[in-house]
C-alpha cells in the first residue's frame, strides 16, 4: 500500500478506538482453513456461555455458510445494498447466544465494494459488537486497504498458516505487510493443519528466522491444530466438531486457543 492510499485509509475512518472483544482470522494462503478456525473457535467460547457474534467477511467458496446448514439466511449483500441493518441479519445457531451473519457464497463482496462503503460497515460492526462477548470476522486471504479497515477495529489479528511450502511463503508475505501497518493491535499465529505440535513449532521457527533475518517482529504463537480426519466427517455431515467429537485431537487445540483469547493472552 502507498502513502497516498494510506493516508485515504486514515482519513476515512473516523473512529480508530480499538474494540476490546474482536478478533480478525486470516491467512496468506487460500484453503489453509480460516472459515473453519473461525466458526471453531466461535463455537469453542459460546461453550463457555460467552456470547457470540461470527461474521462472515470472507466471501469466497469456502466460507462459513459451507460448513453448516443454516437454511438459506439472509446475507450481507442485503446489507450493502441498503435493505436491511446489520442486526437484522443476525442468525442464531444452534445455540443459545451462538449468532451469525453470514455471506452469499461466491460473491467475493469486499473486492468490489468501494472503500468508503467498507469503512462503514467496520463501524457498523463495532457498534454491534457491543452485545457480545466476543465477536469473530473471518476475511479470509489477501489483505488490502480494504479489508484493513476491518483489521482496524479489532485488537486480535490471528494469521493463519499451514506447513506447505508455497503457503509459508504467502504467510511470511502477509506477516512482511503487516510489520508495515501501524496497527494498535495484538498478532497471534494459528499453525493449521499440521501432524504433530513438533511439526507445528518447527513452522514457527522457519517464521520467526526469515522474519528476524530483515528485522521484522513474527506474530506470537497462538496455538498449533494438529491434523485430524474427524474433520472431513463434520464438513460433510455440516456438523460442529466440538459438538460430534469434542474429545478429538483438534477440538482440544481448539479449546486451548478460545481459552488463551478469553483470557487475554495474546500480547
Amino acid at each position: 500500500m502507498n502513502n497516498d492510499s494510506l493516508l485515504i485509509y486514515n482519513s476515512l475512518f473516523l473512529d480508530s478506538s480499538i474494540q476490546q472483544n474482536i478478533s480478525i482470522l486470516i491467512s496468506g494462503a487460500e484453503r489453509i482453513g480460516s472459515s473453519w478456525c473461525s466458526l471453531s473457535l466461535a463455537h469453542a467460547l459460546n461453550l463457555e456461555k460467552k456470547r457470540i457474534l461470527l461474521v462472515d467477511g470472507n466471501g469466497k467458496f469456502s466460507n462459513i455458510s459451507s460448513y453448516i446448514l443454516l437454511n438459506t439466511p439472509p446475507d450481507l449483500s442485503e446489507y450493502f445494498s441498503g435493505n436491511k441493518t446489520l442486526a437484522q441479519l443476525i442468525i442464531q445457531y444452534r445455540y443459545r447466544n451462538f449468532h451469525i451473519i453470514t455471506a452469499e457464497q461466491g460473491s467475493n463482496y469486499l473486492s468490489y465494494l468501494p472503500l468508503g462503503r467498507i469503512q462503514i460497515f467496520a463501524n457498523d460492526l463495532k457498534i454491534l459488537a457491543q452485545n457480545y462477548d466476543h465477536v469473530f470476522i473471518d476475511i479470509g486471504t489477501e489483505l488490502n486497504e480494504k479489508n484493513l479497515s476491518l483489521c482496524q477495529i479489532a485488537n486480535n489479528v490471528l494469521i493463519l498458516s499451514s506447513e506447505n511450502n508455497e503457503d509459508l511463503i504467502k504467510t511470511f508475505d502477509l506477516i512482511k505487510f503487516l510489520n508495515s501497518i501501524d496497527f494498535n493491535a495484538n498478532y497471534g499465529l494459528i499453525i493449521n493443519k499440521v501432524n504433530s505440535f513438533e511439526d507445528g513449532y518447527k513452522i514457527y521457527e522457519k517464521l520467526c528466522k526469515a522474519s528476524d533475518r530483515i528485522f521484522l517482529k513474527c506474530p506470537d504463537l497462538l496455538g498449533i491444530v494438529r491434523v485430524d480426519t474427524r474433520i472431513r466427517d463434520t464438513i460433510r455431515n455440516k456438523e460442529l466438531l466440538l459438538t460430534r467429537y469434542p474429545s478429538s485431537e483438534a477440538a482440544l487445540d481448539i479449546c486451548q486457543i478460545a481459552q488463551k483469547l478469553s483470557q487475554g493472552n495474546l500480547k
